[in-house]
């Protein structure tokens, strides 16, 4: 059974003296950046809730234990999208209202994950509301968010807020390190915005390869020698989520530059490649490019944009910027 990450030991401990003094919270909103490790910790949480032997973690012996490890434990209930990306709908949420008022089968108690929480749809949250207002006894609640903020404040108000909190950069690399002690992690680290899990992932799937490429271009741009329209055209192969993050942070690295100089840059890569440039982009037009960004990325969810498009209409700003 995999535990907890050391970064979430203090979260952990704190939740632990909730359920010993029984003060554990009806429901939780467990929150913070995505790829810190907030599902398996409130999945974690669930089953020491259900274990009957009471301890800090699941005996992983008892028949509540062995019922989760085979799946099929009556007291845990999962609501999740039925396909990434896809809207949680209102079915699940009152399915799992009308199981919350049945006595539990097995376990002292019920719980109930939903992950993401943000992807309920309107119908969903306003059905999930009144079991907020009104709790069921013996029930634990554990919403799960990458954005919380798309949750709506009533629902919030209603949760005990439980934040996760980005790991501290030595702590993310004495645990990489101890996964894989062959690995460039400072690297896989720069390139997966300090978050372990993420770079734990890049490190398997080759994206600090690709993160690389993309950085050197992006820094060719800056120096006229390479084209818009091309490198939209190459750039839209990457995932828009994953390749607009790495353009924020770079454009906000161009951004400490201009403010601070060179030195206030956090990637030193990027900041060896610019080096020299006569002209960057200034800091009004930097803070125009940031919101840009930030503007397609939330429009590609929401509209029928033509991406290629538009990243290319982006990328000829950054050109035309230091004229």
């Amino acid at each position: 059974m995999q535990g907890i990450y050391p970064w979430q030991k203090e979260t952990w401990q704190l939740l632990y003296q909730y359920r010993s003094q029984e003060r554990m919270p009806h429901a939780m909103l467990l929150y913070g950046e995505a790829e810190t490790g907030k599902r398996l910790f409130a999945r974690l949480l669930a089953e020491s809730l259900l274990c009957s032997a009471g301890g800090e973690y699941p005996c992983g012996a008892c028949h509540s234990c062995r019922l989760l490890q085979a799946g099929n434990h009556p007291d845990l209930v999962e609501v999740m999208p039925e396909e990434p990306g896809k809207a949680i709908k209102v079915d699940m949420v009152r399915a799992y209202i009308e199981d919350a008022t049945l006595t539990p089968q097995i376990a002292a108690c019920r719980v109930c994950i939903i992950s993401p929480a943000d992807a309920m749809n309107l119908s969903a949250s306003n059905s999930l509301l009144k079991t907020l207002e009104e709790p069921a006894p013996e029930n634990h609640l554990l919403l799960v968010s990458d954005r919380p903020a798309q949750l709506s404040a009533t629902i919030r108000s209603r949760c005990q807020k439980v934040a996760f909190p980005r790991p501290r950069e030595e702590e993310s690399l004495a645990w990489l390190q101890q996964q894989n002690s062959s690995a460039d992690w400072a690297r896989l680290l720069a390139c997966s915005n300090k978050l372990p899990l993420r770079a734990l992932r890049f490190a398997e799937g080759g994206q600090e390869e690709t993160y690389g490429k993309l950085q050197k271009s992006f820094a060719g741009l800056l120096k006229g020698q390479q084209q818009p329209a091309s490198l939209a055209a190459s750039w839209c192969e990457v995932d828009s989520g994953q390749l607009l993050e790495w353009l924020y942070r770079w454009t906000l690295d161009l951004l400490r530059h201009s403010q601070a100089g060179a030195a206030a840059m956090q990637d030193t890569d990027l900041m060896r490649m610019i080096s020299g440039l006569p002209r960057l982009p200034d800091s009004v037009k930097l803070v125009s490019l940031l919101s840009n960004i930030t503007n397609l990325g939330q429009g590609l969810g929401k509209r029928n944009l033509n991406y290629q498009l538009q990243l290319e209409s982006l990328l000829i700003s950054y050109t035309e910027s230091g004229k």
